[in-house]
């Protein structure tokens, strides 16, 4: 859900329709499992600190909870601080990630090679760029932290295989008809629900 609507979403959407479905596709969700393994990776250093810096508390998984719930809170404060959807329109402005993808893809645009694998780097070298410290890397840190990491590997590389999927199959229709406002509002909730799923967990 953190990935619908984010700047990775519509560089796969703007992509697919210059350079075609499959190629964009396979780039990105190359890119986005390989960020995956290493946010898992970095999660699960939490849980190898030295024996002198723990102790009887699961520090990985309060660190995952403190993450989760600032991220929540961020998202949240970040998505009402948007102008409306209508606002948007009246005042002649796209969406903040919108924009910002349009404009990282324009450049890539520019030094264009040809070739179907030439595609496929730049389109996997544009989305890792664009998901590094982006909130859904940090919210899989904070997850391989506290969970299973072969789980979390496994369901984050989905859930961005599927987002990543709508993105390059409708994304040019599913950014006129959604609003980027409400889905950071939800990605938010979502953020602040594993934060208590977590913490609960830890109990």
């Amino acid at each position: 859900m953190s990935e619908i609507g984010d700047k990775t979403f519509f560089i796969a959407a703007l992509l697919a329709m210059r350079r075609g479905k499959v190629v964009v596709l396979a780039g990105a969700v190359a890119a986005l499992a390989f960020m995956t393994a290493i946010s898992v990776a970095l999660g699960r250093l939490f849980t190898k600190l030295p024996d002198s810096f723990s102790s009887s508390l699961p520090l990985g998984e309060y660190c995952a909870v403190a993450l989760l719930l600032f991220f929540g809170v961020k998202t949240l404060k970040d998505a009402l601080a948007q102008p409306t959807a209508s606002d948007a329109a009246d005042n002649g402005d796209g969406e903040g990630e919108m924009k910002e993808a349009a404009e990282m893809v324009q450049q890539a645009e520019a030094s264009r090679q040809g070739g179907w694998l030439a595609s496929f780097a730049q389109t996997f070298a544009l989305i890792f760029v664009a998901e590094w410290g982006d909130r859904s890397m940090l919210a899989t840190i904070a997850l391989g932290a506290a969970q299973n990491p072969v789980g979390v590997f496994a369901g984050a590389v989905a859930g961005h295989a599927l987002a990543t999927s709508l993105a390059v199959l409708g994304g040019a229709i599913l950014s006129e008809r959604i609003s980027e406002r409400t889905l950071s509002i939800t990605g938010g909730v979502m953020f602040l629900v594993f934060a208590l799923a977590t913490l609960f967990g830890v109990f």
